[in-house]
């Protein structure tokens, strides 16, 4: 027998997991349907007098909803993909020995490991980066005061058996998780082909599924509990990202932000003044710096801080073009892209062809034509 607070982790995983779409759901076969011990005969009905069909009239098409556009349906199939391909797996140990949290978002990072993806295709990509992360930042200065709350210890200290909590949190995260992940947003804009975008979301799942296997393994008992904890902190992932940048966009000029915002210079206002600094450029020292500033920032009261980040964004050259994104760097050293559809990927010791994206495709190709025919 399951106790109590098991049943109720379950129950809430479910309504998260239901709320939370952007994570990578797992799919679950339904258990197979057990045959009826006996099944009726079948009997046909009599043969009856067709009635007089009225004239045939020639069938209209449904007229499309305003505001709906129809979506590819994605089949999440692994077996076609080129997951036999060697490439450097997301999940990697830190120095405790778990596997190590990816600060950059897992979908973009994943497109270095993907084989098939190359410089040619992060033209298409990057305007789409941009985009996201100015409705993020959006998301984020609309709803402050929500993601003060939900990440000033909320998650990280909220017990996930009691389900009326989770069902709050549930509904607070809303506005700051996408609708889809990147990796699907590019494959619904056609900017990756079904073998790019699958293989892209692949190594994030499996990237994700490594830590939650190693949560249930490593925390015993509280495994099921800090797997959801995991799963609700990972949904905040591009949000988080997107307040980082602004802080870090923020404590290199915070003083002439506030004259711009226009508001009065509180004892808060000026602690955050005085603590302008110019961004370190090691990722170490920068998130301390956030980690910091962001303490202070958060004393801030919600009109004081969403005035201050509006008007910073005004202060950009363009103000959807977020200064804090870099673009992104798919090559590594195994990985060399001849051009705008081959990709190679050779051993390093014995220089021999592990993969060619364009003889992988003609094959595929030949493979489906030979089926057809």
């Amino acid at each position: 027998m399951m106790n109590s607070q098991p049943k109720a982790v379950i129950l809430a995983c479910g309504l998260a997991l239901s709320v939370i779409a952007t994570s990578a759901a797992a799919q679950v076969a339904p258990p197979p349907t057990e045959p009826a011990e006996k099944q009726p005969t079948y009997t046909p009905p009599a043969k009856t007098q067709p009635a007089a069909q009225p004239a045939e009239t020639k069938p209209t098409a449904p007229k499309e909803q305003e505001g709906f556009t129809a979506r590819k349906r994605d089949r999440g199939d692994a077996q076609d993909l080129p997951t036999n391909v060697p490439y450097p797996k997301l999940a990697q140990p830190g120095p405790d020995g778990r596997i190590r949290r990816i600060r950059q978002l897992p979908d973009i990072a994943a497109m270095r490991s993907n084989p098939n993806i190359g410089p040619k295709s992060v033209e298409n990509i990057m305007p789409v980066i941009y985009a996201r992360r100015y409705k993020m930042e959006t998301a984020v200065i609309d709803n402050l005061d929500l993601y003060w709350e939900l990440t000033g210890g909320l998650i990280e200290n909220m017990n996930m058996g009691n389900i009326n909590e989770m069902g709050r949190v549930a509904d607070m995260m809303k506005p700051l998780v996408p609708e889809v992940t990147l990796s699907q947003d590019l494959l619904n804009r056609n900017l990756l082909s079904r073998v790019q975008g699958g293989m892209n979301k692949y190594i994030v799942n499996e990237y994700k599924k490594a830590i939650t296997d190693e949560i249930q393994v490593l925390d015993g008992q509280e495994g099921l509990s800090e797997v959801m904890r995991f799963v609700l902190e990972d949904s905040l992932h591009e949000a988080r990202l997107a307040y980082q940048g602004l802080m870090v966009e923020l404590m290199n000029d915070v003083a002439e932000v506030v004259e711009i915002a226009g508001i009065e210079k509180s004892s808060d206002v000026q602690a955050l003044i005085d603590a302008e600094q110019e961004p370190k450029t090691t990722p170490d020292e920068q998130f301390a710096q956030i980690a910091a500033f962001d303490e202070l920032f958060r004393n801030l009261s919600y009109d004081e801080g969403n005035a201050i980040l509006s008007a910073l964004r005004g202060t950009r050259e363009f103000e959807n073009l977020s200064p804090t994104i870099r673009e992104i760097n798919v090559l590594h050293d195994r990985k060399k892209v001849m051009d705008a559809m081959e990709s190679i990927i050779k051993d390093g010791r014995t220089g021999e062809e592990l993969h060619n994206s364009v003889k992988e495709e003609r094959k595929r190709q030949q493979e489906q034509q030979g089926a057809d025919g």
